[in-house]
């Protein structure tokens, strides 16, 4: 039997808990820098140490559960580099298009949805209702928060950030490391390391353009 590691103590790494739980996963523990993170949650498993301290056996899977991009893309890199295999988790109640690609390590929670021909790229999370429209193309590592959206042909870079009701028009660009403020609506290409807000979001770079191998 498959068994899970979540890497990630945090809020997230909590409810993604409860997700692997409805689907009567077996989750062995979490793996985090805070050994005494989880005290007083009540929860049936705890923090078994640290990612770095980790020896996977066989059989284990990981689900790196963290909101950042840029850590998401950190730890899922570390976890392949120590031979562990990423998990993909799929929530019953979210919809993928059975023509849809969800490469290993995303995260597609609750009543989410991927839509028609669309590709999520590798430890990406969808968050709650959060959407992918037809045809998009979806960066590695990229975090979207409840109720974002992207409509349909939108390409974005590796490790973006969407707030929560951000969304992106059909068949715009949202260059890599790139963020999209809450309630922003994207109508025009993004560049490489943006922060962008508002309704036409606008802004400026703000970050890295490039990112380490």
């Amino acid at each position: 039997m498959t068994e899970l590691l979540i890497v990630g103590a945090g809020g997230f790494g909590r409810e993604v808990l409860t997700y692997a739980q409805d689907m009567e996963l077996k989750v062995s523990g979490f793996l985090d820098e805070n050994a005494g993170a989880l005290q007083n949650f009540g929860l049936p498993v705890g923090v078994i140490g640290t990612l770095s301290e980790h020896r996977f056996a066989e059989g284990e899977r990981v689900i790196v559960a963290v909101g950042d991009p840029l850590v998401r893309r950190k730890l899922a890199r570390q976890v392949v580099a120590q031979g562990g295999q990423l998990f993909t988790l799929i929530h019953p109640t979210a919809y993928v298009a059975r023509n849809a690609l969800v490469e290993a390590g995303c995260i597609i929670c609750p009543f989410a949805m991927v839509g028609a021909h669309s590709h999520v790229g590798w430890n990406t999370a969808i968050n709650t209702y959060a959407s992918v429209g037809h045809d998009a193309r979806i960066g590695a590592h990229t975090v979207f928060s409840p109720y974002s959206v992207v409509n349909g042909h939108v390409t974005l870079g590796e490790a973006v950030f969407l707030g929560t009701h951000a969304s992106v028009t059909p068949g715009k660009t949202v260059g890599l490391n790139s963020k999209i403020s809450a309630g922003s609506v994207v109508s025009r290409t993004v560049e490489v390391g943006s922060l962008v807000s508002g309704n036409p979001a606008k802004g400026r770079v703000m970050f890295a353009t490039q990112l380490d191998e």
